[in-house]
């Protein structure tokens, strides 16, 4: 496939029951399979002394814990969103290094689940919804519900603001994440035509960088807009 066949949809490998499975479906199956298998090898027959597999999650657990804290500097609330946080960011990453697999990649039959904008559509709406059912849950219906409804119209007018702002959010979510990695697969993929081997080594580690940052970054502002939707209107 050349250059200037370059694709934003994924690509359909077959169908079950009339349900079409993607090429980046397939795919994003695959990597969360391989985190829910590997933290749960990890996690299992826990010891005081673990094993390597125990030290890599539970290292990986803690510091996402840790950073989570400084965000919030409320234990409370950090173990509130960290389940949702930490499963976002470690599916993220491992869905982001997809890419520096060779053979897959915008020209290929197999492609990373974060080149498809049906991907981090998905994870931006479902995050923000599972957001607020998070805050639903804490505050309340109709406590939560006064943020955006009220008598007053000028009140009434910032809530309807607010409810706007919720859906760009989710958009502005999955919009970032998908033109970081996207390019960034389109630029390993040309680096390596243009470029030997070694050349274009250097590209691969700045590919892992941004791919660990968009992970952050996706999960930071997670946390920070569960933070600003518990909060009680005044």
């Amino acid at each position: 496939m050349g250059i200037d066949e370059i694709s934003f949809s994924a690509h359909k490998m077959f169908e079950i029951a009339g349900f079409p499975v993607t090429n980046t479906f397939l795919m994003t199956l695959l990597v969360g399979g391989f985190v829910l298998v590997l933290f749960y090898l990890g996690s299992k027959n826990g010891s005081l002394l673990p094993k390597k597999l125990q030290n890599f999650t539970e290292l990986i657990l803690e510091n996402i814990l840790d950073y989570i804290d400084n965000i919030t500097c409320d234990r409370k609330k950090t173990e509130e969103i960290f389940p949702l946080a930490a499963t976002l960011f470690i599916l993220i990453l491992f869905s982001n290094l997809l890419e520096l697999v060779p053979g897959l990649g915008v020209f290929e039959v197999l492609r990373s689940p974060s080149s498809d904008l049906n991907f981090t559509l998905s994870l931006g709406f479902a995050s923000m919804l599972i957001v607020h059912f998070y805050a639903v849950r804490k505050l309340g219906v109709f406590t939560y519900l006064k943020k955006y409804v009220s008598k007053n119209p000028v009140m009434g007018f910032v809530g309807t603001l607010e409810a706007v702002g919720e859906v760009t959010r989710a958009f502005s979510l999955a919009i970032r994440l998908f033109g970081n990695l996207f390019a960034g697969e389109v630029l390993l993929l040309v680096t390596s035509l243009l470029f030997s081997y070694f050349l274009s080594i250097p590209f691969l580690f700045l590919e892992i960088l941004v791919g660990f940052i968009q992970a952050l970054i996706f999960s930071s502002l997670i946390i920070i807009f569960y933070s600003t939707a518990i909060e009680t209107s005044h």
